[in-house]
């Protein structure tokens, strides 16, 4: 047997990982198999079986997966820009988001209904994601884009809500204009703040 090397295990889950978040996406969490994933990579079953022990801990290495690509998100929106602009691309990348995520978050939300694993792993992400978004506004504030006296926890639970929460009304019907405009008008507002104060 040859001898395995860290860096090659690290790509080939890695390699899991991407293929098993494409399809969760593209197809919910409830109808993508194992055996899709491996049929998609070319392996077997039991080859993927090596590396994650079941599709639940697949589900959650895909939500990490997630949460990375969230934060490149967040720092290319923002990257030589001003903050409105910024705020602006944000709003569209992650409507373009949204519109190749419906299926999965639809799916998934139904399944943790009965399914304890899932909503930790839910759970769990949520908290990762609000980890991302105060880690990012902390960057704002070194850089003085957001004023220092700012709760930086608060403020990510508050910029999560309201995005996800406009995400939502678009989804079943807000158009997305209107969304775009509350999310601009919300951090002018701040903006504003950061400014008076």
């Amino acid at each position: 047997m040859p001898k395995m090397y860290p860096g090659y295990r690290d790509e080939v889950r890695k390699k899991i990982v991407q293929e098993a978040s494409l399809l969760f996406m593209e197809k919910g969490y409830s109808a993508t198999t194992m055996d899709d994933i491996a049929g998609c990579l070319g392996v077997t079953k039991a080859s993927i079986y090596q590396y994650y022990k079941s599709k639940v801990d697949l589900f959650a290495a895909s939500a990490e997966f997630q949460r990375q690509e969230l934060a490149g998100i967040l720092e290319q929106s923002f990257e030589g820009r001003e903050m409105m602009q910024g705020a602006a691309v944000l709003f569209d990348s992650l409507l373009n988001y949204i519109h190749k995520s419906m299926e999965i978050y639809n799916d998934v939300m139904a399944v943790a209904i009965h399914n304890e694993s899932l909503r930790t792993i839910l759970r769990e992400d949520r908290y990762g994601d609000l980890a991302v978004i105060e880690q990012f506004i902390n960057e704002q504030k070194k850089k003085g884009l957001i004023h220092s006296s700012i709760n930086s926890r608060t403020l990510a639970g508050a910029c999560d809500a309201l995005i996800n929460g406009l995400m939502f009304d678009v989804m079943i019907g807000m158009d997305p204009a209107e969304a775009k405009r509350i999310w601009l008008d919300a951090v002018d507002d701040l903006l504003r703040v950061h400014d008076q104060a």
